[in-house]
């Protein structure tokens, strides 16, 4: 474990040092671009050959790609550290991987006309996400012996319905949101009630219905005064993309309770993290803390883009309505003139705004503001003038999503530091399709 701990240290005093050296890069807010004049920030070599690169070519690139082109040396290297330093995205696993161990026919997970009854009401991206994780859960809770979960940010309770009535855990769900809990309350009877015309009666009563609490999480005292069943005297941990300081809170708690047996955590919403403070979501880890480890609230919004989807967009030349950015760089030029307090006003947001003039986009994005548009020919003019670079602004947009992969790797492993200092052993792996679902890795650690 203490080599494992001097290299995630290493790790990460390396990646942040990349970080601060393109941090201007990372805090340029596309909608800022002709405001800021964002083009003229980028090196002069870097302008010199990405002005002529089509957008399909520039996707290439960034995955890797072979192409013709005879790029800054400079370039090269941070594409090259990208690589190297940016946890593997590609999931590991798939519906194959885990074989179907022999279930009893006269229970939900074994009874052929009951197998797709946890998938209804269940969006293909949240299909694919619980199916996965309830697996890992489920094989976690066996290496540890515990037969009890707790899901924080449960929702509709797709993923503790799963765990519950498929996999027979004790299971129970808090959701700060009152009105998803009644309805996840609501599918586990509409579940029970289609499960009984198949099920004998024995097999009907053994079903293990989850519970579920309405709580609003703010610190991590009120974890220790859930009052759980005496089924679940000790449990596991999940959260399925719990927002924000969440997950932190989580790794905080199992870190500092005998009960908790496990966790198995997936990030999300890192810009709503918390950065000081005794409470903060990140840094965790005392090594981290220790350093220059700051990051914008800019550069954590980006690293919860989806770099993957984003790129294939780009290499099969899907790249045209991506030309929305250009349009709301040259709106904010007009907005921040008319007034600078309009500054990163909420406007509308449009779409297919292709063949769209600009000011008729305008005059859409704005209604709400009901801001008076300009009348001088020349703005107009000017904002057509725009759009022609749309080309600069997504090469521009595409060099930060480069970067966030890095600052993703930070946050994550500085979870898995912070785990490993409080003496348990952790590791993280990518789960998800990133295509389907980009915060796809898992950090699991076990009580043992």
């Amino acid at each position: 474990m203490k080599s494992h701990k001097s290299t995630l240290q290493s790790v990460l005093s390396a990646v942040l040092k990349v970080i601060r050296v393109y941090e201007w890069l990372l805090n340029l807010y596309v909608l800022d671009f002709f405001v800021d004049n964002h083009w003229e920030k980028l090196p002069t070599s870097w302008r010199e050959i990405f002005q002529n690169i089509d957008p399909q070519v520039l996707g290439d690139i960034i995955s890797g790609n072979h192409n013709n082109y005879v790029l800054p040396l400079s370039f090269l290297s941070l594409l090259k550290t990208v690589q190297t330093y940016s946890l593997p995205r590609t999931s590991i696993y798939n519906y194959e991987s885990f074989k179907e161990i022999h279930s009893i026919h006269d229970s939900c997970r074994g009874h052929p006309r009951l197998k797709n009854l946890f998938l209804k009401h269940v969006k293909l991206k949240k299909r694919h996400e619980v199916t996965l994780m309830a697996e890992i859960v489920h094989h976690t809770a066996s290496q540890v012996k515990c037969d009890a979960v707790v899901d924080f940010g449960s929702g509709l309770g797709h993923l503790v319905r799963l765990l519950a009535y498929k996999y027979d855990l004790y299971a129970a769900g808090i959701e700060c949101q009152s009105q998803l809990t009644q309805d996840a309350r609501k599918q586990d009877w509409e579940l029970e009630y289609t499960a009984k015309k198949y099920l004998s009666t024995e097999s009907a009563i053994k079903l293990r219905r989850p519970i579920h609490f309405d709580i609003i999480l703010n610190n991590i005292s009120q974890l220790d005064h859930l009052v759980l069943p005496d089924t679940m005297d000790n449990y596991g941990l999940i959260g399925l993309h719990p927002c924000g300081d969440l997950g932190p809170l989580l790794l905080k708690h199992f870190v500092s309770s005998n009960k908790v047996r496990f966790i198995c955590v997936v990030g999300c919403c890192y810009m709503k993290l918390t950065c000081e403070g005794a409470d903060r979501g990140y840094p965790m880890s005392k090594y981290l803390t220790g350093l220059d480890s700051g990051l914008s609230y800019a550069s954590r919004e980006i690293s919860c883009h989806s770099i993957d989807t984003y790129c294939d967009r780009l290499k099969n030349g899907h790249y045209e309505d991506l030309k929305i950015h250009a349009y709301r760089a040259a709106l904010e030029r007009i907005l921040v003139e008319h007034d600078p307090k309009l500054r990163h006003a909420q406007v509308r947001s449009i779409k297919n705004s292709d063949n769209m003039t600009f000011q008729r986009y305008c005059t859409l994005a704005v209604e709400r503001l009901e801001l008076p548009l300009p009348t001088c020919a020349s703005t107009w003019s000017r904002g057509e003038a725009d759009l022609q670079q749309w080309r600069r602004v997504v090469t521009v947009y595409t060099l930060r999503l480069l970067l966030a992969p890095l600052v993703e790797t930070v946050i994550l492993l500085d979870r898995i530091l912070f785990v490993i200092e409080n003496g348990f052993s952790c590791n993280i792996r990518p789960v998800f399709d990133p295509k389907i679902s980009p915060r796809n890795h898992i950090i699991v650690a076990k009580r043992m």
